[in-house]
């Protein structure tokens, strides 16, 4: 048993979209989000191409939701198919940021993701009451200067407004749930339902004869931490009971310090062993150029390569750490091919990653015997005019020329953010 009076109320809200993409085309195009058949698509060019959002009445009428694919899509004339326009996104969850902040202070707003955020409403209640009153005004303020449509759920904690969102707001708008709540609200919810929980551990946690939160609230904790470890059966033990340690206030300011800096791409078409030297330059151009920003320089680094569907899929993952620590992307490019050949090849590729961690300050560098400093120095000058001429023209004012032949993928990338164009 958990004393819940020793346990802080912090007031959270999590504000969530309603199937954020397809509403914001809808109020693009003069349609009301709840009443259209919309489906932003990935990309129009291609059948198998994944549905990103789908509006509330395609999902309902026809079943077509995140994940389903272009060809599934019915030839109803009634249905709009848009692609994806991410910058467009951004722009408006920028704003809403903007609006959450006339109502709190930046620090009580955690943005979760593009279409999701937490606030803290400690302190807000002169202002605006309880704060099952200030989400209904968060969502009448957002319907009138945006015209999308929004859910919350309002807990003591960020854990109990966002299980309370999935579970009851999603489906009437708002919902609250206290502490007292949890038995009768969220403890009869199948365990497939409670996020953070996905298909893997369901089907372990349903071996286990735990189906729903109750039982994992009612759950043997040594068992749970004999099987997953103390730190994940901690939190699934805590998790259902409502605990969570969050902060409820966040300093928007700080940077967390990486730990390394990568890169990857799933290529536009099967890549020949031959052909990925250029994809894996490009990579290494877009991690050195972090690093070079952060001030920083890896030893270690790691090349990953994922093989085409059509090879039965697999692949590998290398790691070779360099006599010394670098940001040069040539001695990174070159790092990665010398793992790339030391695998036997013949398998189509797929997929690219790069990586580099084991970072030291960039000022920590030193001459290596034997080496000629001058190419060091001309190469770190290299990097620091591209470096330059980005940042002055935007990401695709330079490139190498090989990113223009057909094995580049630089361009094609510079066009789209998170994946789709702009």
């Amino acid at each position: 048993m958990i004393d819940y009076s020793k346990l802080p109320d912090f007031q959270f809200i999590c504000l969530d979209f309603k199937s954020y993409y397809s509403s914001v085309e809808c109020v693009y195009r003069g349609l009301d989000p709840l009443q259209a058949y919309l489906a932003v698509v990935d990309n129009l060019n291609r059948p198998g191409s994944v549905v990103l959002t789908a509006s509330p009445l395609l999902k309902k009428e026809y079943g077509i939701k995140t994940g389903s694919r272009l060809y599934e899509i019915p030839a109803d004339p009634r249905i709009i198919v848009v692609p994806a326009r991410r910058e467009r996104y951004l722009k408006i969850s920028v704003a809403v940021t903007k609006l959450l902040n006339r109502f709190v202070p930046i620090e009580a707003i955690h943005t979760y993701s593009i279409d999701e955020a937490h606030i803290c409403a400690l302190g807000t209640s002169a202002l605006y009451g309880s704060p099952r009153q200030l989400a209904e005004l968060i969502r009448q303020t957002i319907h009138h200067e945006f015209s999308l449509p929004t859910a919350a759920g309002v807990g003591p904690n960020k854990l109990l407004s966002k299980l309370i969102l999935d579970v009851q707001g999603k489906k009437i708008g708002v919902a609250e749930c206290t502490y007292q709540d949890i038995p009768a609200k969220l403890w009869p919810v199948k365990i497939e339902e409670i996020w953070g929980i996905g298909q893997k551990l369901k089907q372990r946690l349903n071996r286990l004869g735990i189906f729903i939160l109750k039982d994992l609230a009612h759950f043997s904790l040594p068992v749970l931490r004999k099987r997953f470890g103390k730190i994940i059966g901690d939190q699934l033990y805590m998790h259902s009971w409502g605990v969570d340690g969050s902060s409820p206030f966040i300093d928007p300011l700080s940077i967390p310090k990486a730990k390394g800096y990568s890169a990857g791409i799933t290529l536009l078409r099967d890549f020949e062993p031959s052909e990925v030297s250029v994809p894996i330059y490009e990579l290494a151009d877009e991690v050195t150029q972090r690093m070079r920003k952060g001030g920083m320089v890896a030893r270690t680094i790691s090349l990953g390569i994922g093989y085409s569907r059509t090879e039965g899929q697999g692949g590998f993952s290398k790691s070779i750490t360099l006599s010394e620590a670098t940001n040069i992307s040539k001695t990174i490019h070159d790092a990665c091919m010398q793992l790339f050949w030391s695998v036997p090849q013949g398998p189509a590729i797929r997929n690219v990653h790069v990586s580099a961690s084991n970072l030291i300050p960039e000022d920590q560098i030193q001459l290596v015997l034997g080496e000629d400093p001058r190419e060091a120095e001309k190469q770190q000058q290299l990097g620091r005019v591209m470096d330059f001429c980005r940042e002055k023209y935007g990401a695709a004012g330079l490139f190498r020329a090989s990113s223009l032949t057909s094995r580049g993928n630089a361009v094609d990338r510079q066009l789209k953010i998170g994946g789709n164009y702009q």
